[in-house]
């Protein structure tokens, strides 16, 4: 696990360099050959990685923070013109969109909640397609009573928005376009303004650490390299490696 979380901080997840890298300074005594260890990686089960986050959590977030953000990021599995090759997430619903680069792709989406100050709380992957605000309604929320959550325009939903008011006591507060009911006040639209993008902040963190084309043979060893990126972010902001 340490292996594979030192690859997604310093060598962008690729286990081939770091095992060079590795073997050549002898920062692990004995360790396996490099096919041995990628198998022993991905045994590893899927609760000891969610220990793992929840750990970090608790260590790392503010307890009284009551103020979290909530978007979306897309990881591409290849581009939309090379569907025609694909190995893994080549279904219809791995097909999306990604908007800030107005372009298709395959792959997944990672729907996050942080804290203002870059902390993540939960976070889900999902297939490209899926929309933010469906992505949305299968995290957890598990948030303090009076928890505000902020949002874009893509998270505006007034059923859910009521039910997450009259279950949990947690507002959201999502962006309103020009033409919708429900328009918050002057004040709520600058804090939106204002703190909302602290989220952009955290995925230009997490996808700075990727390369350019994420190497993985199966889809589920793709969903585990993109779990140790956020592991290695949340890992360098109590310890700064770069």
């Amino acid at each position: 696990m340490t292996f594979a979380v030192l690859s997604a901080t310093l060598f962008r997840g690729d286990y081939k360099h770091t095992h060079l890298i590795a073997s050549h300074h002898r920062y692990f005594p004995n360790i396996l050959s490099l096919g041995r260890l990628v198998r022993r990686i991905h045994k590893v089960p899927e609760h000891i990685w969610a220990m793992v986050f929840t750990a970090l959590r608790l260590f790392l977030q503010d307890k009284q923070q009551q103020t979290f953000i909530v978007d979306s990021f897309p990881v591409k599995a290849y581009e939309n013109h090379k569907s025609f090759r694909a190995r893994i997430f080549s279904g219809k619903k791995f097909h999306g969109y990604c908007a800030s680069k107005k372009s298709y792709f395959f792959g997944i989406k990672v729907h996050m909640l942080v804290t203002l100050d870059g902390v993540p709380v939960e976070f889900i992957f999902t297939p490209g397609a899926v929309s933010d605000i469906k992505g949305f309604r299968e995290l957890d929320l598990d948030l303090p009573r009076g928890a505000t959550i902020l949002a874009d325009k893509a998270y505006n939903d007034y059923v859910f928005e009521d039910l997450l008011q009259q279950t949990g006591g947690v507002r959201l507060l999502a962006k309103r376009r020009s033409n919708q009911k429900r328009q918050h006040s002057a004040c709520n639209d600058r804090r939106l303004k204002a703190q909302r993008n602290a989220i952009e902040t955290v995925f230009s963190s997490i996808t700075s650490r990727m390369s350019r084309h994420i190497k993985a043979r199966t889809e589920k060893g793709f969903y585990l390299k993109v779990l140790l990126f956020i592991l290695a972010y949340m890992i360098n902001k109590f310890f700064p490696l770069f």
